[in-house]
């Protein structure tokens, strides 16, 4: 232990509630606007399996039809139901002056609670912690509101090169924050269990006495300090409030691929921020950091026990944020979404292959929540909740089964024999094309996908503001057209990863935990062949297989195939930093951190 402050010379800091202009959200409109969003949800979709319906039964329903037909109306019903948040987001975001960018709190008011900045780490790079700890730490002195905020930084390293590194790094940090006023404290596990979640766990019981609230940042995270502070001023204007989520906006990267993640969260995320926020009430949920916690609620249900059995399925449990939510909601606590406060960001990962190995966790992590969505006490939201997480890995393969299956219900109508009979006597057999009606529904389908998309290019179109920190109307325009392109491109390989992923862990393989890889740059070319040379081998396969025994319905499938066939080249372009700034020089995929600047980064 480094340092660590004094418990009982801080005990009496106690929040006195301070009314600032948050009150929450009236539950009678929340109630109205879930009613709304089931009936438009289950009617579109009715309508949709209806008419594939009677597409399917003209020559008999048959066990591949079936099952074409349901994996259909579950997948149809999840995009249905992400299409129509998302217009919700953009029909509040439509009557707002400006987005959340440039929704900051206009003055800032420092409270008289005490709040903990817990940053976990664990081997991570020691000079990029340390500068956004003193970013965020200049933030807040500038502001005045040094005093109400103490830094902790969390260490689980392992290594003991780099834990050396980061007691250089504080020791060097320290004396400067302190010069000001602040206090930045380093603690170094001995033993890291629990993870994350444990290592959060052993501040709260040792230090977790000493604050109102805590918020939780990741290694990559940062957060400017008038949302800190008004963060903190919700906190105490809300006395039920136990948890208040603020979106993080992707920044810092440069790659072709970090840069296209950048660009969507900063042009579609909104929207869906804003449509969950009306949407949840406070039946909120909890993405693991940049977050602000009443600390003694959480401190008093959050526990989290061990599942049943052995890992991947049982042990330890990976996705912690999720069940910590439903766990405040079950005791009566609030939760919520605050979609209008910026300042709020983390760095994306830099290439396709550090986005899938973080998703391998999360996999996991998400699938032990099958074993949580029925448990007892929980709310129904959070049991949503719980299970929309699980179903954004699980969908991955039910696409697959039902492109597979929709193979099989064109493979029995292409070999159908020409006539049949009536008694005795053949009878010709008519074909009847389907083609138009089949076509509808496919473009129905990508109208859920990009419709939002093209949503979210409409309001930031109608904002001057956005289009200026996007480079102007025309480029973003076109970089939502690109981007379109590439992640339509992309996401058959997340497809089959995902499918791997989920295919791995029902058969017991458990990921280790390790840290990230943050920094650009290039992976090995033998490394991306051999990680996605399954992929390649796939898609030509079935290009194959369709092309001999389906020539008509080859090219409904190709562009699904065109993105596996050439995920090594995909991935080696969108790992190119050189890439990503030559579509910045270009005016593509600008975001506002990069055209007007964020002080907070050094820019």
């Amino acid at each position: 232990m480094i340092e660590a402050p004094n418990i009982r010379a801080t005990l009496d800091h106690k929040s006195k509630a301070t009314r600032v202009g948050w009150n929450g959200d009236s539950s009678k409109d929340i109630v109205a606007l879930r009613w709304l969003l089931l009936a438009l949800a289950a009617s579109t979709t009715a309508t949709a399996a209806i008419r594939l319906w009677s597409i399917l039964r003209v020559d008999g329903l048959d066990t591949p039809k079936v099952v074409f037909l349901a994996l259909f109306v579950v997948l149809f019903g999840w995009i249905c139901t992400s299409f129509f948040i998302a217009g919700i987001g953009a029909f509040v975001l439509s009557f707002q002056n400006s987005r959340a960018e440039t929704a900051r709190p206009r003055s800032v008011q420092v409270n008289a609670s005490r709040t903990a900045i817990v940053i976990p780490i664990f081997n991570e790079d020691v000079d990029r912690v340390f500068s956004k700890a003193r970013g965020m730490i200049d933030s807040l002195a500038g502001l005045g509101a040094l005093p109400q905020f103490d830094f902790y930084v969390l260490s689980d390293t392992n290594d003991a090169d780099c834990q050396a590194r980061e007691e250089r790094a504080w020791a060097r940090l320290h004396g400067a924050v302190s010069a000001v006023g602040g206090h930045l404290y380093y603690r170094h596990r001995l033993k890291n269990l629990g993870r994350k979640s444990g290592n959060i766990a052993d501040f709260c019981r040792n230090w977790g006495a000493l604050y109102d609230y805590m918020i939780v940042l990741d290694a990559d995270s940062l957060m400017a300090g008038d949302t800190m502070i008004s963060l903190a001023e919700r906190m105490n204007a809300n006395p039920r409030a136990a948890l208040i989520q603020v979106p993080p906006q992707l920044v810092g990267r440069e790659s072709l691929f970090a840069r296209l993640q950048q660009f969507s969260s900063s042009v579609y995320g909104p929207l869906y921020a804003a449509g969950l926020a009306c949407l949840q009430g406070a039946d909120g949920n909890y993405w693991g950091h940049n977050a602000i916690i009443r600390v003694a609620p959480f401190m008093r249900h959050c526990g989290l026990p061990a599942l049943p059995g052995k890992p991947p399925l049982g042990g330890e449990l990976l996705s912690h944020d999720f069940v910590e939510a439903a766990l405040l909601r079950s005791a009566g606590w609030e939760v919520h979404l605050a979609p209008d406060l910026g300042g709020s960001f983390e760095e994306p990962p830099p290439t396709l292959i550090d986005h899938l190995k973080r998703d391998r966790r999360w996999c996991q992590g998400n699938l032990q929540h099958l074993r949580l969505v029925f448990a007892q006490g929980f709310r129904l939201p959070s049991r949503l909740h719980l299970l929309f997480g699980v179903m954004s890995y699980l969908a991955a393969p039910l696409w697959l089964l039902m492109l597979v299956a929709s193979a099989s219900v064109a493979y029995e109508s292409h070999v159908l024999e020409p006539f049949s009979y009536v008694g005795r006597y053949p009878a010709l057999r008519w074909p009847v094309s389907h083609v138009f009606e089949l076509a509808m529904l496919v473009l129905a389908v990508g109208a859920l996908l990009f419709g939002p998309k093209l949503l979210a290019l409409l309001v930031l179109l109608r904002d001057p503001n956005a289009r200026r920190a996007h480079g102007g109307g025309v480029r973003a325009i076109v970089s939502v057209l690109c981007e379109c392109m590439l992640s339509a491109l992309i996401a058959p390989i997340a497809m089959l990863s995902h499918c791997g992923f989920v295919l791995s862990v029902f058969m017991g393989s458990s990921t280790p935990w390790t840290s990230q890889r943050r920094k650009e740059h290039r992976p090995p070319l033998g490394a991306v062949v051999r990680r996605f040379a399954p992929h390649t081998v796939i898609a030509i396969a079935a290009a194959l297989v369709l092309r001999s025994y389906l020539p008509d319905s080859f090219d409904w499938f190709l562009p699904l195939l065109v993105g596996a066939a050439l995920a090594v080249p995909l991935t080696v372009l969108t790992s190119s930093v050189r890439a990503g700034r030559f579509t910045r020089r270009m005016g593509l995929f600008l975001a506002p951190s990069e055209t007007t600047g964020t002080p907070l980064l050094g820019s």
